[in-house]
């Protein structure tokens, strides 16, 4: 097939694709030819629509609709399909953060930071593939937006997208953002989210032809939130939506999300991995992190919340000295998390004492609720309708039922629900569930929830006061023996302050010490052991509440010649997701059927410690301050590591195993002859192939970044290898400019790797490719095999 037929035939088939995504159900899209050009017929909000389509490599796409030329993009977002206008319009009408203060971000890689919104915004702005060397057409870019709880993430996004709502409408961009909230929705597809947005807009499109926007590059749908989408619990099908809708983008456009951890972006390589199927959706990750507010930026928001409250030039400086006092020692911090500095501005304004206090969450909830409490919930004789105490409970309560519910947002009955419980634990007058219903959403720390399908609806005003009164609820239900903390884990991807708050409040209850703390682990074990679909969200949930546990010094005991240690503890059947162990140290404790799945031990000492079917997946090592003393880990249940200043996993045997003996592991080294002999050239060669695939999948033969692999001189040969091991297959599509050729990976970068150690188990097709690779030994005159 020539260029141009394949050109042509790229088209026949994208347009009726798009319409059909525009048309009504169950209608079919009629394409026909007449002198070169292309015809179609379909129905639409119940009309025939009718519309010719010239095609020029050169020119691209014309389009003769409704008696209008136009290109094709301007075509899909007119009024008569798209009507981007209008859904402009409501954008800019909806909420916009106040006194937005410019905080900054960075793409990985990168030490020069600018204002997030103007470095995203270019980021969306450039063709598709332009700022990361990909021909167009290539790869769907995720751009992914990291940062931690009360970094900026939402308010950065919703700027954004209101800004180029703003621009749209002044001609200056043709690319609008749509943002998709996804936390703690109890939606279980992402189309399901996008639709609630379009609905919310009342927009006359549908979810269906987002997709059809995005890949012209006229939308960008933005995730906030991709760690709900991304939890460990594969019964639910909201991440497959995520990537059959990445499917759909066939190589175009761009895609905007938002994760609390970079633990989730490198989850969507390993998740999107395990997902192979055929024709595959075609995406490239890019990694931005926000960056912490500095001095520049706290002074700013300053400037703008003393002009607004309309502050003396003294009155500023008290409040500046006491944000100063209070943000010092260990919560320095906090400083410069947005969240925390803006919310204490009214505190340290209001209150002579402010600063005195431990926890600062926990002194501005409890501010904000001993206010609201006296001033908006009077009761009989005028008292508070509520004591501190069962306020707080409330409170607890509404976290914990939006937690079983998986969304962020209660209705009147769910809220009647919480009401009625308390009242009637409480000994509360039968009044008070109706009118704590009523005065809920007008409280401080809540607010009304977006309202889906007309309700009214409550949230908790920032995802930081939802996790604060959750992982209280989370401390509660640990005391109760029979309480089933299955069906608690099992609800998501528990955020990291939960957890870490959940090992503070534990730490702080338990007075049994070593017996305590091995029933802890001993029921977190117990949760996640069931074979129910939700097992895996469990286990993985049960291992980060343990890395917490031991990170905030929890049943730490002191050591003779080894100091404080979490010691003769055992630890069982749970997942590690990541983070770090920063400064633990383990004495004579066992660990097994334990995944460690990238978690960072640079820092972490194991003594005298067992390791029974426990798996390393990309652990973060330091020879000089690592130590496993791990007896029964053999390297082949180590599956790649990273080093300090690396570039990237190193995956070769030999790298791992010095590593490992460099840190106390008893290697055994395989038997002569029964590991691979690969030429280091070639195992070098693979390492950085392996690198490539961790951010894009199938990796373009035509891309720039990725030639120092498809450019060396050994690569004709290892590539056919591949293909004929059926490690990767070769596939040659066609895109909107020229037909370009992919090679994707049938198996995760560290699988591939991993049959380079004799002891690691690996698919057969893996240990053939790796032996099929062999180097003759120096003087046996061999030549490499060819299987």
């Amino acid at each position: 097939m020539s260029d141009r037929d394949g050109f042509r035939e790229y088209w026949r088939l994208r347009i009726p694709s798009d319409l059909r995504s525009f048309g009504d159900a169950s209608e079919i899209v009629d394409l026909s030819e007449e002198g070169g050009d292309l015809r179609a017929r379909w129905t639409m909000r119940g009309a025939e629509c009718e519309a010719a389509f010239s095609l020029s490599r050169q020119g691209g796409v014309r389009v003769l609709f409704a008696g209008r030329c136009s290109s094709y993009g301007s075509f899909l977002a007119g009024p008569g399909m798209g009507d981007l206008e209008q859904v402009a319009r409501r954008i800019v009408r909806g909420s916009r953060p106040a006194r937005f203060v410019a905080t900054e971000a960075a793409p990985e890689g990168s030490e020069e930071a600018e204002p997030a919104v103007e470095l995203l915004s270019r980021m969306i702005e450039t063709p598709t593939g332009t700022p990361i060397g990909t021909p167009i057409g290539t790869a769907t870019r995720l751009v992914i937006l990291t940062g931690g709880p009360g970094a900026g993430k939402t308010t950065i996004l919703r700027e954004l997208a209101a800004r180029q709502a703003d621009r749209y409408l002044r001609g200056e961009t043709k690319r609008l953002l749509l943002n998709v909230n996804a936390q703690g929705r109890s939606l279980g597809r992402f189309d399901e989210a996008l639709a609630v947005e379009l609905r919310d807009l009342r927009a006359t499109l549908t979810c269906h032809s987002v997709a059809a926007l995005a890949r012209e590059g006229l939308m960008v749908p933005v995730i906030d939130g991709l760690d709900e989408l991304l939890g460990a619990g594969r019964y639910d099908d909201a991440f497959t939506s995520l990537t059959i809708f990445l499917d759909a983008m066939e190589g175009e456009g761009c895609v905007l999300a938002a994760a609390r951890s970079t633990y989730y972006e490198e989850e969507f390589v390993s998740r999107a991995a395990e997902t192979w199927r055929n024709e595959p959706a075609r995406w490239r990750q890019v990694p931005v992190r926000v960056c912490a507010w500095e001095e520049e930026q706290q002074t700013e928001f300053v400037e703008r919340w003393a002009s607004a409250n309309a502050l003396t030039g003294d009155e500023k400086g008290v409040v500046s000295e006491r944000l100063a006092r209070r943000f010092s020692g260990e919560w320095a911090k906090l400083r410069r998390r947005p969240f925390f500095f803006a919310k204490a501005a009214d505190l340290a304004f209001c209150r002579a004492d402010f600063g005195e206090g431990g926890d600062p969450l926990r002194e501005l909830a409890e501010e904000y609720l001993e206010r609201e409490r006296r001033e908006k919930l009077p009761g009989r004789n005028l008292a508070p309708m509520l004591t501190r105490g069962q306020f707080r409970l409330l409170m607890q309560e509404l976290a914990m039922e939006m937690w079983l519910l998986e969304t962020r947002e209660l209705d009147d009955s769910s809220l009647r629900k919480v009401a009625e419980d308390l009242a009637e634990a409480e000994g509360l007058p039968e009044e008070y569930p109706r009118t704590l219903v009523e005065r809920l959403p007008s409280l401080a720390l809540l607010a009304r929830g977006e309202g889906h399908g007309g309700r009214r609806r409550v949230a908790f005003e920032h995802e930081l006061f939802f996790f604060l009164f959750l992982s209280d609820a989370i401390v509660s239900l640990f005391a109760s023996a029979e309480q089933d903390l299955g069906a608690i884990l099992g609800r998501g991807a528990l955020p990291h302050e939960v957890a870490t708050r959940v090992a503070k409040g534990l730490r702080d209850a338990e007075e049994d010490g070593r017996r305590g703390a091995q029933r802890l682990f001993d029921r977190l074990h117990c949760a996640g052991s069931s074979e129910w679909l939700r097992g895996p969200q469990v286990r993985e949930n049960a291992g980060l509440l343990a890395m917490a546990m031991f990170r905030e010094g929890a049943f730490v005991e002191d050591i003779p010649d080894c100091g404080p240690a979490v010691a003769h503890v055992a630890v069982r059947g749970m997942v590690f997701p990541g983070g770090d162990l920063r400064g633990v140290t383990f004495f004579r404790c066992g660990f097994e059927e334990v995944t460690m799945r990238r978690t960072d031990l640079a820092e972490t000492r194991f003594l005298e410690c067992e390791a029974n079917r426990c798996v390393l997946v990309e652990p973060g090592l330091d020879p000089e301050r690592t130590r496993l003393e791990l007896r029964g880990l053999s390297t082949g249940e180590v599956r790649g590591i990273r080093l300090p200043g690396g570039d990237g996993t190193a995956y070769d045997p030999e790298v791992v195993r010095e590593t490992l003996r460099r840190c106390g592991v008893a290697v055994a080294y395989p038997a002569p002859g029964s590991a691979p002999r690969v030429d280091p050239g070639i195992v070098l060669l693979m390492e950085r192939l392996a690198r490539a695939f961790g951010c894009a999948n199938p990796l373009c033969l035509q891309d720039e970044r990725v030639q120092e692999v498809f450019g060396a001189a050994e690569w004709p040969e290892v590539k056919r290898r591949l293909l004929r091991h059926e490690i990767a297959v070769l596939e040659r599509r066609e895109t909107r400019l020229e037909p370009k050729d992919f090679l994707r990976r049938r198996f995760r970068p560290d699988q591939i790797m991993a049959g380079l150690d004799a002891a690691a188990e690996v698919d057969q097709r893996i240990r053939v490719f790796w032996k099929s690779l062999e180097s003759p030994a120096p003087g046996d005159g061999r030549r490499p095999a060819a299987h």
